[in-house]
């Protein structure tokens, strides 16, 4: 089962309130448990961008319960310039993979409203709805490692 954030399958982005983008994309898999069954996250990419098809992304948070390549379970990436004169991944910060813990939509969402000026729709109840199905995701949130298994 895939559940992308746009009002289509063909659109995976939301128009957010300050004219920019989200893009959700997210895989789900039916999972046995005590006797019935639970949806598990199987992949999550979130992304804020200024243009709607991606060209312009600003950062961007990555999952994956099982990694294929050498880079994080759940990392971020950043676009932008280092101040430092320091060599990135490959030579541009866009391309570092930085490890993180696993991030829920709740935790975007307050980053861009908090941090990046995105008004809410729904000034006087968004941070309590937030907080509650956070901890709901906490409550279930798969831990991994921050890199692949030796």
């Amino acid at each position: 089962m895939v559940i992308e954030g746009g009002l289509s399958q063909e659109d995976d982005t939301v128009a957010l309130r300050d004219g920019r983008f989200l893009r959700v994309f997210i895989i789900l898999f039916r999972e046995p448990h005590n006797g019935g069954h639970r949806m598990k996250v199987e992949q999550a990419e979130y992304q804020y961008q200024l243009d709607r098809e991606g060209k312009r992304w600003v950062f961007r948070y990555d999952y994956r319960r099982d990694p294929q390549d050498q880079h994080p379970a759940t990392h971020l990436q950043v676009r932008g310039t280092l101040l430092e004169p320091v060599q990135a991944y490959r030579g541009a910060l866009e391309r570092t993979h930085f490890p993180t813990g696993r991030v829920s939509i709740e935790a975007v969402i307050r980053l861009l409203i908090e941090q990046f000026g995105v008004s809410p729709a729904a000034s006087e109840v968004w941070r309590r709805v937030l907080t509650e199905t956070e901890r709901a995701f906490e409550a279930i949130a798969h831990r991994p490692l921050s890199g692949p298994a030796a």
